[in-house]
C-alpha cells in the first residue's frame, strides 16, 4: 500500500473515531454518574458533599422519589433557610406562566393555536413584518418558536427605580444588554430562538382575556389551588424569611426588580415548588392534557428536541418521554432548577442564591443519574468528556499505522537485503 493510501486510511479512520467519540459523549459513554442508577441514598450523599463545598450563599435541595419527598437539604448559612424560605427563581417563572395559560385553555378562554392578534389590545400589536403573523400563537410564544428575536434577558432594575408598566415594556423592553424591540426576524415555527419577550406578550394576553392583573390571575388559578402558600411576584426585599442575594464569591449583594413577572419575576419556596411537582405527578394523562401540552417537543437545536411549551426537555427517558422542567438564572448569582422524570415520579428541586450555576449543575447530575443521558444544558461537559477517549484512540491508530508501516517496510526490504 502506498504512503498516500495509508494517509487517506488514517484520516478516514480518525474521522470515524471522532464521530463515534462525539456520539458517545452525547449519550454519556465517557461520564460517570454520582451514584448507581436507583441508589438514591448514595446520590444524596454525593450532592451533600457539593452542598458543603460549593455553596457560597444559600442552597436548598429537595429530592422526590416515587411521588414523595425523601430528602430536604439546606446549606448552613447566616440566613437560616428552611422549606418556607422564599427564593427568586428567575426564568423558572416561565414554567408557571405556561401552566397558567393551560388553565385558560382548559376552560376555552384561549386557543393555544389561534393567532395572538385576536388576544392583543389596540394599544399594542406586533410590528408589521414580511412574515405570516397568523402563525404567531400562544404555543409559539411559550416555546420560543414564534419568530421573535429579542433574546430577552430582562434588565436588573434597582429597588429605588420605578418599574415600567406592562405597556411601556412592550413598547420599549429593557434587556440585560440595553433596549430591544419585539419584532419577528424569522418565519414562525421554522426554528427555535430564545425570547423572553414572548412571555411579556403572554402576560399582556392573560390580562386582556381575564380582566385582572397577571399576579392576581396566577394567585387565584395556580398558586392557591396548588397550595403554593408563599409564591408571589412582590419585591423580595419586602418579604419575610427570604434567601438573601450573594455573588459568586459569597459576598452579600443587592436585590433587583424585573419588568416581567411572567418571564422572570416569581418568588417561591422549596415547599411551594414541591406542591407544584406533586400536583403534576398526580395528573392522569388519559383525561388531562396538561403534561402532554407542556412536553410536546416544539423547539429543536441541531435536530434534538430541547423545548416544549414553557418547559425544557432535558433528556429522553427509556420510554420515549422526557425529563422536563425549567432552570433560571439572574444576577449576581441566582440559580434555580427543577427536573421531573414522568416515568418513575422522581424529581429534584434546587434553589441557589450564591454560586454560579450550582443549581443547574446539581440538577444536571440528577438528570444523568436518572437517565444515563447528559441533559442538553450539560452538553459542554459531555463533549469535553470525549477529548481524552478521542486522543487515546488517535494515538492508538497512529501507533498501529506506524507499526504496520514498519513491519511492511521490513518485510519488503528483507529479500533485497538478503541478496
Amino acid at each position: 500500500m502506498s504512503v498516500f493510501k495509508r494517509i487517506i486510511s488514517f484520516i478516514a479512520l480518525s474521522v470515524t473515531w471522532a464521530c463515534l467519540s462525539l456520539y458517545g459523549a452525547l449519550n454519556g459513554w465517557w461520564l460517570t454518574p454520582l451514584a448507581s442508577q436507583g441508589d438514591t441514598q448514595n446520590f444524596i450523599n454525593a450532592i451533600q458533599q457539593q452542598l458543603l463545598t460549593e455553596a457560597k450563599g444559600n442552597l436548598a435541595i429537595t429530592v422526590i422519589e416515587n411521588g414523595r419527598v425523601v430528602s430536604q437539604q439546606f446549606s448552613p448559612s447566616i440566613d437560616k433557610i428552611n422549606q418556607n424560605t422564599l427564593f427568586p427563581v428567575a426564568s423558572m417563572s416561565k414554567l408557571f406562566t405556561a401552566y397558567g395559560i393551560i388553565q385558560l385553555a382548559k376552560t376555552g378562554e384561549i386557543d393555544l393555536d389561534t393567532a395572538i392578534a385576536n388576544y392583543l389590545t389596540p394599544a399594542w400589536q406586533l410590528p408589521a413584518s414580511s412574515f405570516d403573523h397568523n402563525k404567531v400563537t400562544v404555543r409559539t410564544l411559550l416555546s420560543h418558536t414564534s419568530g421573535l428575536i429579542d433574546g430577552l434577558g430582562f434588565a436588573d432594575i434597582p429597588e429605588t427605580h420605578k418599574l415600567p408598566s406592562l405597556l411601556q415594556s412592550l413598547q420599549n423592553p429593557q434587556g440585560a444588554n440595553g433596549s430591544v424591540q419585539l419584532k419577528l426576524g424569522y418565519a414562525p415555527t421554522s426554528q427555535w430562538q430564545y425570547s423572553g419577550g414572548g412571555y411579556l406578550i403572554t402576560e399582556h394576553i392573560i390580562e386582556n382575556i381575564t380582566g385582572v392583573s397577571f399576579e392576581s390571575f396566577m394567585a387565584n388559578n395556580v398558586f392557591t389551588p396548588l397550595n403554593m402558600k408563599r409564591a408571589t411576584y412582590q419585591f423580595i426585599g419586602k418579604q419575610k424569611n427570604i434567601a438573601n442575594s450573594y455573588d459568586s464569591e459569597g459576598k452579600k449583594a443587592d436585590f433587583y426588580q424585573y419588568a416581567s413577572p411572567a418571564a422572570t419575576g416569581l418568588l417561591a419556596s422549596s415547599y411551594d415548588l414541591t406542591q407544584f411537582v406533586l400536583a403534576l405527578q398526580q395528573i392522569d394523562n388519559t383525561t388531562d392534557k396538561t403534561i402532554r401540552s407542556l412536553t410536546q417537543p416544539l423547539g429543536y437545536k441541531l435536530g434534538a428536541p430541547i423545548w416544549g411549551m414553557g418547559v425544557m426537555l432535558y433528556a429522553p427517558t427509556s420510554q420515549g418521554s422526557f425529563v422536563y422542567g425549567h432552570d433560571g438564572a439572574n444576577e449576581p448569582a441566582i440559580n434555580s432548577a427543577l427536573r421531573i422524570n414522568p416515568i418513575n415520579k422522581d424529581a429534584i428541586i434546587v434553589l441557589s442564591s450564591g454560586g454560579d450555576q450550582l443549581a443547574t449543575h446539581i440538577a444536571s447530575e440528577w438528570t444523568f443519574w436518572q437517565t444515563g443521558i447528559p441533559d442538553f444544558l450539560n452538553f459542554d461537559k459531555a463533549i469535553s468528556s470525549a477529548l481524552m477517549p478521542f486522543a487515546v484512540g488517535i494515538f492508538l491508530l497512529l501507533l498501529g499505522f506506524v507499526y504496520f508501516y514498519y513491519v511492511h517496510t521490513k518485510t519488503t526490504l528483507s529479500p533485497i537485503l538478503a541478496q
